[in-house]
């Protein structure tokens, strides 16, 4: 398959080219260490995994003689690599089940934008003032 070629999308795909653009755009304006700190507290075993490799390979890489500043380049871009599409992954999963959670638990999980939320209108208790509870307690002992 050329690279022209539209392929046929398959019934089980969940990430469309958009998840990953946007992925990739957040995790660019974030940063690569920021994005994988924000992966370790959603999936700390993955982001563990994530680091670790990526840290072996770029020693491999250092070890074989290539100049640190290839290794360094080449590590940064794995990591946006692998980060953007776990996020992408994230993001088709989240489409795909969003119309689902609806009155669950879940449902709160979502982050809406600042614009969008609304503080709750808070309700006014009337207090009883001092002179009155006196009265009511008087009352009710009578």
């Amino acid at each position: 398959m050329s690279f022209n070629d539209t392929p046929v999308r398959p019934d089980a795909m969940l990430v469309e080219p958009d998840h990953i653009v946007s992925a990739r755009q957040d995790i660019g304006e974030a940063g690569n260490a920021d994005s994988l700190e924000e992966l370790a507290g959603r999936e700390p075993v993955l982001a563990t995994y994530i680091h670790e490799s990526l840290a072996s390979m770029a020693g491999k890489l250092a070890l074989s003689g290539a100049p640190s500043a290839l290794v360094q380049s080449l590590h940064q871009e794995a990591l946006v690599l692998v980060l953007s599409s776990v996020e992408a992954q994230r993001r088709g999963h989240f489409d795909l089940w969003k119309d689902s959670i609806v009155g669950t638990k879940l449902e709160e999980l979502i982050t809406l934008e600042p614009e969008e939320v609304k503080p709750a209108p808070k309700k006014r208790r009337s207090r009883k003032k001092k002179k009155d509870a006196g009265n009511d307690s008087a009352e009710e002992a009578a």
